[in-house]
């Protein structure tokens, strides 16, 4: 059998070959795409922790570091756009946005975050809770009242699901349907751990009821 293999092999050689070099061409192109995969993170996380330094240390709100802060985020996604730090950013450049009430910008970065993040990411429900913030300021209610119950069916842990009643509360309370912002308040009050805002509840349950 050995020598039938071998004589096979010997007739067959220019194939034999053919295939180990095709084999080994997909391995170094393999290989290759990792090491280059690596480093394109790399880089990007090393722009990144630049860029979220900068927005972390600003406890004064200046806006001339969140405008550097949003230059480097802006950096990122354009040199690096398939990154996981690029995803990240858009989020950060969410909340910088809010914060420098530039609610446009803010909600197309929470947008587009959204649409490249998935729904086990813990932050997922964090862009849909900015995200309906910007949208009650720009008093366009029915997307705020999305975004609010999007971020409450996408997260875990009672303590943000009870601060979202209250948000979809409020947002009902805008629309003029008392009757729907008395159905979350309460919800507010039964699940709620904070006396403080299960109170708040209680009177806002008082006056509109």
């Amino acid at each position: 059998m050995s020598e039938t293999i071998i004589e096979y092999l010997i007739e067959h050689r220019n194939k034999f070959y053919a295939a180990i070099s095709f084999v080994v061409l997909v391995i170094i192109i393999a290989f290759g795409w990792y090491l280059y995969g690596a480093r394109y993170e790399n880089s990007a996380d090393r722009l990144y922790s630049s860029a979220f330094n900068t927005y972390s240390a600003n406890v004064k709100n200046d806006s001339a570091a969140y405008t550097n802060a949003t230059d480097m985020y802006r950096e990122i996604t354009e040199k690096y756009p398939k990154s996981r730090a690029a995803t990240l950013s858009y989020y950060n450049m969410g909340n910088i946005y809010y914060n420098l009430r530039e609610l446009d910008k803010s909600i197309e970065a929470y947008t587009t975050f959204l649409e490249r993040s998935t729904e086990d990411n813990v932050l997922t429900s964090l862009a849909y809770y900015g995200l309906g913030y910007c949208y009650e300021e720009r008093e366009n209610y029915e997307e705020a009242l999305k975004s609010f119950e999007n971020s409450n069916s996408s997260i875990i842990g009672t303590h943000f699901t009870v601060i979202n009643y209250s948000n979809i509360g409020r947002i009902y309370e805008k629309m003029k349907r008392p009757e729907k912002a008395m159905e979350y308040y309460k919800k507010v009050v039964e699940q709620a751990d904070d006396p403080f805002l299960k109170t708040l509840m209680k009177r806002k349950l008082a006056t509109l009821g």
